[in-house]
């Protein structure tokens, strides 16, 4: 059940947020609990189990990483807790994989539960804060499965931390008037991101992947429009996750913040799936050293991050070459251009440089694919298509790059909010348009839902 789907926003989120507004404090959990798993359920019921089994596993080896005393004990329960989440994740996602470099026959990593990389990164988080003492374990079961189970950040992230949620997990959680429309006013823009802008302009990209070969134009626009398209389909998923979470009474963590007006590659994963990079920082990179052993330590601690970043993302050579590219421009803007403090335009134009090639790389289905792609931008040929689909394009092409301009979509909204019949108008008409380009498009994919 996409958020983006009629079904979602017409017979299950309205019931859902209203029933939990006016229940009474100790039935809001189990609630949300219950409307989560039927959320995942609906999508990919086969799972079920599975997640319910690592739920009840990660909540007792929380309780058990708090009360015992010997540290042997301890460390043998988060490596076991770790190594179930850990285990699942690769069993499903990765073990099709590794079979195929050893020329083996398996085929129950074919099948993947959906959001098993957020569910898993979330639980095993909860364990190392939890060891480390950072946070306190929860002892109740529900409060712990509307943590781990919540149906908008379940399927595809933010990340969210427990010691984030753990205040609103324990309070009744009744959100004022503002909270609410402020949580509305979210949902229903990463909607339009999604449904007005990551749609089309995934439409589009379809298209120019297919003459792209033939058109070196075409080559460049659609790597132009895939890199909108994953931004705003992205970022429309998160910002809907962000709004219905206030609604419900919780604040989850920004996921995004204008990644396209970054001021360098090192920026750019500042500003881009801000959860995902903070964990790999807090759990990977900072327990490995991070920059506190010379430049030789460093370099070898970025390596291995970006390594396991792009394989997080998939089990194919694709994903682990787009981690590795990022690992060098990350490398070369660090150490050479930071160094020799290179204009800011040099910087920005390799940001550019190193984001447009990665998603080409993201985007190949296939390793075997990328470099045709890459040679596609470099290599002289037109047959005409360019200008005609330039002019299909050009009005969804200019709002996208508009809206990725911090100043004039921080602009915007102070204008909205300043006056009460201009938002209201603003989040009326995004809704309806919104609604409408659902009802007569069947083209509607999230991207992130296969990671």
């Amino acid at each position: 059940m996409l958020f983006s789907s009629l079904s979602f926003l017409l017979y299950f989120l309205p019931p859902v947020v209203l029933i939990h507004l006016f229940l009474p404090k100790w039935l809001q959990n189990p609630f949300l609990f219950f409307a989560s798993l039927f959320f995942y359920a609906w999508g990919d019921a086969r799972f079920v189990p599975l997640f319910f089994g690592l739920l009840l596993m990660d909540w007792g080896c929380g309780l058990i990483l708090e009360k015992a005393e010997k540290q042997s004990v301890r460390k043998l329960v988060l490596a076991l807790g770790v190594l179930a989440n850990m285990g699942s994740l690769f069993l499903f996602k990765y073990m099709g994989f590794f079979a195929s470099l050893i020329r083996m026959n398996v085929t129950i990593g074919q099948s993947l539960p959906l959001g098993i990389s957020f569910f898993t990164f979330q639980a095993t988080g909860y364990l190392v804060d939890v060891y480390r003492k950072q946070t306190k374990c929860e002892r109740n079961l529900f409060a712990f499965g509307t943590f781990l189970f919540m149906f908008p950040q379940l399927i595809a992230g933010p990340i969210v931390r427990y010691s984030d949620l753990s205040h609103a997990l324990h309070e009744k959680r009744r959100p004022a008037h503002k909270a609410l429309e402020t949580g509305m006013a979210l949902f229903i823009g990463g909607l339009a991101a999604k449904v007005l802008l990551a749609n089309p302009l995934g439409a589009f990209a379809e298209e120019m992947r297919g003459l792209m070969e033939r058109d070196t134009v075409c080559a460049w626009l659609y790597m132009l429009c895939y890199s909108l398209q994953i931004y705003f389909d992205f970022l429309g998923y998160s910002v809907m996750a962000v709004g219905m979470g206030r609604m419900l009474g919780f604040s989850f963590p920004r996921n995004f913040n204008h990644p396209y007006a970054a001021a360098s590659v090192t920026d750019f994963w500042r500003r881009w799936h801000i959860t995902l990079s903070g964990w790999f920082r807090d759990y990977v990179y900072i327990p490995l050293g991070g920059n506190r052993r010379g430049t030789a330590r460093t370099i070898l601690n970025m390596l291995t991050v970006w390594s396991l970043t792009g394989f997080w993302h998939g089990a194919s050579w694709e994903f682990i070459l787009w981690g590795l590219w990022y690992f060098v421009m990350l490398v070369l803007d660090k150490y050479l251009l930071e160094r020799l403090k290179a204009p800011g335009f040099l910087r920005r134009l390799t940001m550019y440089f190193s984001v447009g090639i990665g998603w080409m790389m993201f985007s190949a289905n296939g390793a075997e694919h990328i470099l045709p792609m890459l040679q596609s931008l470099v290599t002289i040929r037109s047959e005409g298509h360019a200008l005609f689909w330039l002019r299909e394009m050009a009005p969804v092409l200019c709002a996208a790059v508009l809206c990725c301009v911090p100043v004039l979509a921080n602009g915007a909204k102070k204008l909205v909010k300043r006056f009460t019949w201009l938002r209201f108008a603003v989040m009326l008409a995004l809704l309806l348009l919104s609604l409408a380009a659902l009802t007569k498009s069947s083209y509607n994919p999230f991207l992130y839902f296969r990671f």
